[in-house]
């Protein structure tokens, strides 16, 4: 049988501090908390070696007795409670006893203190949880405590710390975090030497958060303020615009102390429900405030997770004020009004003041114009109809004819006669294969490019043997000679140019199918003497995928073969990024940034960058510790948007803060998330060659139909899918 023993004083102490000091960032908070519960009104923490060298805390609360101090690192010594049924209502921060006892058992630790009625302060000394001795000190009322060499005498704790910086950014997180629960209270906080932020104290939590979190951060919060009940919310939410790419801006506190619970965090969330993109998340600082008895805060040695009486009560509370903040003017949140415009245009036209009668008249509109534009008072217009809109700017009138290359339009020349008495009577005008075809309608640059490059001559012999059927190039009957005038010679054939005339009334303009037919043969109709006009549309081999359009600004349409094929466009180039990065990882194409974008992140995230580096870098981000909770950014893949930058960069900070990811997982999704954010959007314009070229990239097989995300990229319909539905065949 194993021998039970009793463990030593110091192994015990040992064993009991490792369950409440884990880290520098741990003694900053259990001091800062003792602060708080002695009065002071202004704190001051100093940290170097990020807390692990010397961790300092000045205060102007109202001090320890001397002959109380050495009781002070007892364990479960405490002056917060004295009897059991003071658990079930705490109203401090701190209750157990524990945290001095605690550190005093892996550092050195010092104590200067001062009450009001002493007549001189007192300095403690203890290490290793022996004391040192006491002696007489000077300092105003208050205490300050330094902690030097932390886990000086536990070296296998010491390995498990992270570097300098990253320690240091924890108890930056420790000390923002304390700074926002108590606004009332002006926090110092000073690292290496080097001062990082100074709340004012003056009891605004706008006035906390702008120093400690930050101007941009601020800027946009809504205030909160509701009730329910016993349950009071108040704080500060960020509008559905200015959410961020994770849960690091969310800070929840309990009756003035800073936890992480899922019920207030899910309450809050939820009334964002149909504000926010998907992959986005509310920020803000929420005080709940509760009676005591309702919530139990003795569930862990750090006190951050706590447990509520009546969850569903807290949940209701906490959306409910949320929610009010979000409808109110400003927010972001777009509301519905069932009020027409005509009663605020009658409000505007009786506050409108009536023109003097002395003013001078302004001349009398035409009745459809004065219904087409009224000008109301109250800064609206008035709906038409086409037609009144048509009259009103003279658009009735009959549409002049289009000038053609080689005829003038101007008086008296106009007509077909005179047309055809310049043709008899003058030589055959120098006109062009290009200008022919463009006179047949609209036809487009890209189809003219296609004409060979003729030169004056062969221009001039190009019009004079028209084709046999001059129906290919007169679109419109010839109307019969004027008095007096000789018909056209048999088989005389009208030329193209006296098509001109006949456009003299409004014409809709053809489909594009019948324009290419029209092209097509007027093409085929052209004089086939040279050798260049043999080649004009070389014949493809396959048939080419065909652009049909673009709907919602999401998906493009396209056919091919038979097959409707319906495109996500966003899915599409995201997985073409994908693979373009993936084959080029470890040297992406990357660019400097002109001004380096930096960004705020929590302790974790912001460790979680660091150490990744590497991985980053690899993948063409390039970012690095800029002191703070900020880390710089100063390249980023080339097809990135700047915009962009600081989501993409918070967003992989929550992802690799999570952990638990093989490398090549954690390199997977890291270049999902570039290829994510570099990728058009939906809703974005973009050019129909731009549309085409996609389509053509993602259907030529050379990449997988499917996002990274695994969400496909392609949906094909084909032609005899559409006549089942449609009942054409059965």
């Amino acid at each position: 049988m194993a021998e039970i023993r009793v463990l030593d004083k110091h192994t015990s102490e040992l064993i009991a501090a490792g369950e409440v000091v884990e880290r520098p960032a741990s003694v900053a908070k259990e001091l800062l908390e003792n602060a708080i519960d002695a009065g002071a009104t202004k704190i001051t923490l100093s940290i170097r070696r990020g807390g692990i060298e010397l961790l300092q805390i000045v205060d102007n609360g109202t001090g320890i007795e001397a002959e109380y101090i050495d009781k002070a690192f007892i364990r479960h010594a405490t002056s917060k409670i004295k009897t059991a049924e003071d658990l079930n209502s705490i109203h401090t921060l701190g209750f157990r006893g524990e945290a001095l006892a605690s550190i005093a058992s892996v550092a050195r630790v010092e104590v200067l203190t001062r009450t009001q009625a002493d007549e001189y302060a007192c300095l403690y000394r203890i290490a290793g949880g022996e004391e040192q001795g006491m002696e007489p000190g000077a300092r105003p009322v208050g205490t300050t405590i330094t902690v030097r060499d932390l886990f000086y005498n536990t070296p296998a704790r010491m390995k498990f710390l992270k570097k300098d910086a990253s320690e240091g950014t924890f108890v930056a997180d420790v000390v923002l975090h304390t700074a926002l629960s108590h606004p009332e209270i002006s926090f110092r906080f000073e690292r290496e030497g080097k001062l990082q932020f100074v709340t004012p104290g003056d009891g605004k939590l706008i006035s906390a958060v702008h120093a400690a979190v930050g101007r941009d951060f601020a800027r946009d919060l809504l205030p909160v303020e509701g009730e329910l009940g016993v349950y009071q919310v108040t704080g500060l939410v960020t509008p559905p615009r200015a959410c961020r790419a994770s849960r690091g801006a969310q800070y929840f506190y309990v009756n003035g102390r800073y936890v992480k619970n899922r019920t207030m965090m899910a309450a809050m969330e939820n009334a964002y429900k149909g504000t926010l993109m998907q992959g986005k998340f509310p920020g803000g600082v929420l005080m709940l405030t509760l009676p005591a008895e309702l919530v139990d805060v003795n569930v862990h040695p750090a006190k951050t997770e706590i447990r509520f009486a009546r969850e569903g009560d807290v949940f209701d509370a906490v959306y409910r004020a949320v929610r009010n903040a979000l409808t109110t003017p400003g927010s972001g949140e777009c509301r519905f009004s069932m009020d027409h415009g005509d009663h605020g245009k009658q409000q505007a036209a009786q506050a409108q003041p009536a023109p003097p009668q002395s003013a001078p008249q302004a001349p009398a509109r035409p009745a459809a114009a004065q219904t087409a534009t009224p000008h109301h008072p109250g800064g609206g217009f008035a709906t038409m109809t086409a037609a009144q809109y048509r009259a009103a700017r003279s658009l009735t009138d009959p549409i002049p004819p289009r000038p053609v290359p080689g005829i003038s339009t101007a008086p008296g020349q106009g007509s077909i006669h005179a047309v055809r008495a310049d043709y008899d009577k003058q030589p055959t005008p120098a006109v062009s294969v290009a200008d022919a075809v463009r006179a047949l309608g609209e036809v487009s640059e890209a189809e003219l490019d296609i004409l060979p490059d003729l030169t004056e001559e062969e221009n001039t012999a190009a019009v004079p043997n028209p084709p046999a059927d001059a129906s290919a190039v007169h679109t419109g009957p010839v109307p019969a000679p004027a008095a007096g005038e000789a018909p056209a010679p048999a088989g005389q054939p009208a030329s193209a140019v006296e098509t001109a005339p006949q456009q003299t009334s409004f014409v809709p303009e053809p489909a594009q199918e019948t324009e290419e037919a029209g092209t097509a043969s007027a093409l085929s109709a052209l004089p086939t003497g040279t050798p260049e006009q043999t080649t004009l549309a070389p014949t493809p081999q396959s048939e080419p995928l065909r652009l049909v359009g673009e709907v919602f600004r999401t998906y493009i349409i396209t056919e091919r073969a038979g097959e409707l094929c319906l495109i996500d466009k966003h899915a599409a180039h995201e997985r073409i990024l994908f693979e373009k990065l993936s084959k080029d990882y470890g040297n992406v194409p990357a660019q400097m940034l002109l001004v380096p974008v930096q960004v705020n992140l929590s302790a974790e995230e912001k460790l979680a960058v660091l150490q990744n580096q590497k991985l980053l870098e690899d993948a063409g981000i390039e970012a690095e510790d800029y002191g703070g909770a900020t880390v710089i950014v100063r390249a980023v893949p080339a097809d990135v948007p700047v915009d962009d930058v600081e989501d993409m960069l918070i967003e992989l900070a929550a992802r690799l803060a999570r952990g638990g990811d093989a490398l090549r997982e954690k390199t997977e999704w890291v270049l999902h998330s570039i290829a994510c954010r570099a990728a058009v959007k939906a809703g974005d314009r973009s050019d129909p060659s731009e549309l085409l070229a996609l389509a053509q990239q993602i259907l030529d097989g050379s990449v997988p139909p499917f996002c990274p995300h695994g969400r496909p990229c392609v949906l094909k319909i084909t032609r005899k899918e559409l006549e089942k539905q449609f009942g054409r065949i059965v």
